[in-house]
């Protein structure tokens, strides 16, 4: 009786790891497929997309050819669902996302592309001057914010939504609330991030058109 219940355990055990790896394998082909021949607006959002596609291809027919007959039961088959898929979405934060947006990956292959020394005095010309036009930054992170639903463009004004002006809002208070106050910024500690516009210069005009 021991041994069958090992046996038994062993099986639902194997089943949980091929379902799981099952999902993940399907989730990279998409995932690869899309970035390489299909159009993306917002990287987070295409793999969200791409995890449901995944599910759909792998869970659906698992639920209707497996589930009942195999050794797991409902609730397990919906609990690995859910952590494959909670996988799979810390991937793709961690993942294409971070490498996508990190400005500390930039300063290092910046500075491995400059030949591995750059002066510490020309990095704030090389953020200014050379990342946003690398990277495009400004129009990526419009087509995020568009895509979100934060803002709106009319007529060459950018126009922030009651949603963005709700996400505006919580940062705010995230920032103030949960950032630490002792930030240690080369050299000097300081409290200026907690609230980084309180002693801003507002140095550009951004009075709309026709206004």
């Amino acid at each position: 009786m021991a041994c069958i219940g090992l046996s038994s355990h062993y099986r639902k055990l194997v089943e949980l790891v091929a379902l799981s790896a099952a999902l993940g394998t399907a989730f990279l082909l998409i995932n690869f497929l899309h970035f390489h021949f299909l159009a993306v607006k917002v990287i987070l959002y295409a793999c969200v997309w791409d995890a449901l596609a995944a599910s759909i291809l792998v869970l659906v027919p698992y639920g209707f050819l497996r589930l009942g007959h195999g050794p797991l039961l409902t609730t397990e088959f919906a609990l690995v669902a859910i952590a494959s898929n909670l996988m799979i979405i810390l991937y793709a934060v961690m993942g294409p996302t971070v490498i996508d947006r990190s400005l500390s990956i930039y300063i290092v292959q910046k500075i491995d592309q400059r030949g591995g020394r750059v002066a510490e005095s020309a990095m704030r010309d090389i953020f200014v001057k050379e990342y946003l036009p690398e990277f495009r930054l400004v129009d990526v992170r419009m087509t995020e914010q568009v895509t979100s639903g934060t803002v709106e463009i009319e007529n060459g004004c950018i126009i922030l939504t009651p949603k963005g002006r709700r996400l505006s809002v919580f940062a705010d208070f995230y920032r103030n609330i949960f950032l630490p106050r002792r930030r240690y910024l080369m050299g000097e500690v300081t409290d200026q991030l907690t609230d980084p516009f309180a002693n801003a210069k507002q140095v550009v005009d951004t009075t709309c058109p026709g206004s």
